[in-house]
C-alpha cells in the first residue's frame, strides 16, 4: 500500500468523529452537561417498555420478559442500566427459589407524564398509531 494512502487511513481511523463533522480537538455535541441529551439516553424501545410496565407496579424478571417481549440478555442489561441511573430499584425476595423484583424509584415514577405525552404525540402524528 502506498505510504500516503496508509497515512490517510491511519488518520481517519484515529478520529472517531470524522464522519460526524466534529474536528479533532473539538467537543462533541453532548459534553455531559445537557440534561436533555442525558435524559434521551433513557429513550430506547427496551427501556421505555420496562419503565411503562413498571409503572403498573413491581414485577419479577420473568414477568417483565413476558410482558415486554424483550429477550433475557437485553432485559438484563436494560435493567442494570436503569438501576445505575436511579430509575429502577432491585429487591431480592426471600422465597424459595430466591426471586428478584424490580420497581420504579421516585425518579422513575416521575417519567409517567413524559410517557403519557409521548403516547399522545404518537397517537396524533404517527401514521401506524392512527
Amino acid at each position: 500500500m502506498a505510504p500516503r494512502l496508509r497515512q490517510n487511513l491511519r488518520t481517519e481511523t484515529q478520529n472517531p468523529f470524522a464522519d460526524a463533522g466534529v474536528r479533532a480537538g473539538q467537543k462533541p455535541i453532548d459534553d455531559g452537561k445537557c440534561p436533555t441529551v442525558g435524559s434521551l439516553a433513557l429513550v430506547t424501545e427496551a427501556k421505555l417498555r420496562v419503565v411503562r410496565d413498571l409503572l403498573g407496579g413491581p414485577r419479577g424478571f420473568n414477568m417483565l420478559m413476558r410482558t415486554t417481549g424483550i429477550n433475557s440478555k437485553t432485559l438484563s442489561s436494560t435493567l442494570k442500566f436503569l438501576e445505575q441511573r436511579g430509575v429502577v430499584t432491585r429487591r431480592i425476595v426471600a422465597t424459595r427459589p430466591i426471586s428478584v423484583q424490580y420497581s420504579l424509584t421516585a425518579a422513575g415514577k416521575e417519567l409517567r407524564p413524559v410517557l403519557e405525552e409521548f403516547g399522545r404525540w404518537g397517537a396524533k402524528w404517527l401514521p401506524e398509531s392512527r
